[in-house]
């Protein structure tokens, strides 16, 4: 089960905006929010459309798959999809989480998404995104934050974060 300690400690330590540079692969970290989509082809009814700010600045869609019971009251673990959208092109993600749902109609929740694909500037990306945060089961909408650590094989030299200035 994620405390509400743990979920603090993972909030300060991703929280910061940075990009670290690490020879082929760079690191990003910010923050995100998300709402439920007007329309959700989840099996398991839980779709969001969500912003990253921060490192990676970016808009993303999420679907899961997956919604199995772990043993623990209110505790999940699930499976999804991912599609990671910016102006250079889109991630694709496997997604895996957990997830505790609470008595106040909140569940706290750890995403990793395994990058798996692009196109354009991100095609044959490898890496991972990680992802804390808390849904809101009444209204589907999640709030959190993120660190990704995006490799490519053909590092190009440009930084992938996504700045106003970029066309």
């Amino acid at each position: 089960m994620l405390s509400r300690n743990a979920m603090g400690v993972a909030v300060l330590a991703f929280g910061l905006a940075t990009s670290v540079d690490a020879g082929p692969c760079k690191t990003y970290t910010g923050t995100f929010t998300a709402v439920a989509p007007a329309e959700c082809s989840s099996p398991v009814g839980i779709c969001t459309h969500g912003t990253l700010v921060g490192g990676f600045p970016s808009t993303y869609d999420f679907v899961a798959h997956t919604l199995v019971p772990t043993g623990g009251p209110g505790e999940f673990a699930y499976t999804g999809h991912s599609v990671i959208t910016t102006r250079k092109g889109k991630l694709f993600g496997s997604d895996s989480g957990h997830l505790t749902m609470l008595p106040d109609g909140t569940a706290p929740f750890v995403t990793t998404v395994q990058l798996v694909g692009g196109t354009r500037k991100y095609e044959g990306v490898t890496g991972q995104f990680v992802a804390p945060g808390v849904l809101d089961l009444a209204t589907g909408a999640t709030v959190g934050s993120y660190t990704a650590r995006i490799c490519k094989s053909d590092d190009d030299g440009e930084d992938d974060a996504e700045s106003e200035g970029d066309n």
